[in-house]
C-alpha cells in the first residue's frame, strides 16, 4: 500500500522553478531516503509534504487523501520532525508530551509507551532545558509519534548529534517503523546515515529526481554487478568478455580487469574464461557504495 504518493509536483518561488516535476511513492513500513546536496530542493519538498506550502502543479496524497483537497484527513496520518523540535524548556519531557497528547486525545498509556520507545525513562521528569541535543531530538521524535501516525517525515534528523546520538536515533526510527508498521521519509545529505537507515533512496538535484534505487548495507542494490578479475592474460580475457551479451563494460585498472555485468551472470563469465584456457587468479564482486552512486547521479561523475 502506498502511504505517500507524489505525482509530477512542481513549485516556483517567485519566478524561479525550485521543484521541476518530481514523482515518487513510499510504501507501508518502508524507510525512504531523500538524498541531495544543499539547495537541491529537499526542504521545499518537505514543506509541501507537511502542508506548509502548496505546489503549483501536481498532487501529494497521504493514504489516498489529497493534501490540498482533503487536508485534515491527510495530515491526521502524518508526524514530522523538521529541524530542531519546538519544545517548552521550562516543562519536563513528560509534561511536553502530555500537552500534545491532550490536544490529540492520546491516552496516557500511549505516552508511557512512547517514553520507553525513545529511551528517556530515566530523564523524562527533568526540565527540557537541561536536555542534550540528542535528548531533545528523541523527545521531538516521541512527540511526532503520538497518535500513531502512518507516515513520519524527518528533515536532517541527526544534524548536530554526536556518533552515539546518531546510532541511538537510528535504532529508535528503525524500531518505530518495524513495531508500528510506520513509513518514514528521511531527508538528508549525509550518505552514511541514509545507507544504514533506508530501504530505498531518491537522489534529488536541481529540483529533479535523478533516480530512485534500493539500498542495502553494502550500498546501492543495482541490476548489475561490478566484478574485479585478475588473470594470467588480461588482454585475452578482455577480448573474450567483450563478446559476451551480459557484459556492459570491460576496463583494465592497475592490473585488474573491472567488468560491469548483468546480475547473476558471474558464473557464466567464469565458465567462458576457463573454456578459453584463461587462468583466473582472483575474482570478487565490488559493491557499489552509495557515495559512488551519489557522485554519478548528483555530481555528474566519480571524482
Amino acid at each position: 500500500m502506498k502511504v505517500l504518493e507524489v505525482k509530477n509536483v512542481k513549485k516556483k518561488l517567485g519566478k524561479k522553478e525550485i521543484i521541476k516535476g518530481i514523482s515518487f511513492s513510499v510504501e507501508e513500513g518502508e524507510i525512504f531516503g531523500f538524498l541531495g546536496p544543499n539547495g537541491a530542493g529537499k526542504t521545499t519538498t518537505i514543506r509541501m509534504l507537511v502542508g506548509l506550502i502548496a505546489p503549483n502543479e501536481g498532487t501529494i496524497q497521504i493514504l489516498g487523501h489529497d493534501i490540498q483537497k482533503d487536508r485534515e484527513k491527510a495530515l491526521a496520518n502524518l508526524g514530522a520532525v523538521v529541524e530542531n523540535p519546538e519544545l517548552y524548556g521550562y516543562l519536563s519531557g513528560r509534561e511536553n508530551l502530555m500537552q500534545i497528547a491532550r490536544i490529540r486525545k492520546v491516552p496516557k498509556e500511549e505516552v508511557e509507551e512512547i517514553i520507553k520507545l525513545i529511551g528517556l525513562e530515566n530523564r523524562i521528569g527533568d526540565k527540557v532545558k537541561k536536555y542534550s541535543l540528542g535528548m531533545k531530538q528523541r523527545l521531538g521524535l516521541g512527540a511526532a509519534l503520538l497518535g500513531n501516525p502512518k507516515l513520519m517525515i524527518l528533515d536532517e534528523p541527526t544534524n548536530g548529534l554526536d556518533p552515539s546520538g546518531i546510532l541511538d536515533f537510528r535504532e529508535i526510527v528503525k524500531n518505530a517503523a518495524k513495531e508500528r508498521g510506520m513509513s518514514v521519509f528521511v531527508s538528508s545529505h549525509i550518505l552514511s546515515e541514509v545507507q544504514h537507515l533506508c530501504d530505498r533512496v531518491a537522489f534529488i538535484n536541481g529540483g529533479e529526481i535523478k533516480s530512485v534505487e534500493m539500498v542495502n548495507e553494502d550500498g546501492v542494490a543495482t541490476q548489475k554487478d561490478t566484478m574485479v578479475i585478475v588473470t594470467t592474460d588480461d588482454d585475452k580475457a578482455v577480448e573474450v568478455m567483450k563478446e559476451l551479451e551480459a557484459i556492459h563494460s570491460v576496463n583494465i585498472y592497475d592490473g585488474e580487469v573491472v567488468v560491469s555485468i548483468d546480475k547473476g551472470n558471474s558464473p557464466k563469465l567464469v565458465q567462458e574464461l576457463v573454456a578459453k584456457n584463461i587462468e583466473i587468479i582472483e575474482i570478487y564482486r565490488k559493491h557499489k557504495g552509495l557515495e559512488q552512486r551519489y557522485m554519478e547521479l548528483v555530481e555528474g561523475g566519480v571524482r
